[in-house]
């Protein structure tokens, strides 16, 4: 179990960094702590002391309670993160910044794109 939640702690923690485009060195640095103390978290099955986590948390801004344990006092309906998370984020970021007819262009180009992977994946099966 303690393994299991690691993990989740890791793919947070990184899914995190790729959203707010941190470096892991420029990250450590920000949070007070040295590169190999964050690769320990990261790689080695370490889970932060309760102030770094709190550190970290904040400059993620972010909880200590998502980062650790997945809960989202904001979105209790969320569910535990994913790899894709960030870029779903990122994605709905995007859409908010577009223009009205810059939404209708990037609906048109998302529609022919997963028409496409669609029709590979199809073609792929046969």
């Amino acid at each position: 179990m303690i393994e299991d939640k690691h993990k989740q702690f890791k793919e947070r923690l990184l899914d995190e960094l790729n959203y707010k485009g941190f470096s892991k060195i420029d990250f450590a640095e920000k949070v007070g702590i040295s590169i190999n103390t964050l690769n320990m978290y990261l790689y080695r099955g370490s889970i932060p002391a309760a102030d770094v986590a709190v550190k970290m948390a904040e400059v993620l801004n972010t909880t200590t309670e998502y980062l650790i344990l997945g809960i989202d006092k904001n979105n209790p309906n969320t569910k535990q993160s994913t790899k894709s998370d960030w870029q779903k984020r990122e994605l709905t970021n995007i859409v908010y910044s577009l223009s009205s007819s810059q939404l209708d262009n990037f609906i048109e180009i998302a529609r022919a794109f997963k028409n496409a992977v669609s029709n590979h994946q199809d073609f792929e099966e046969h």
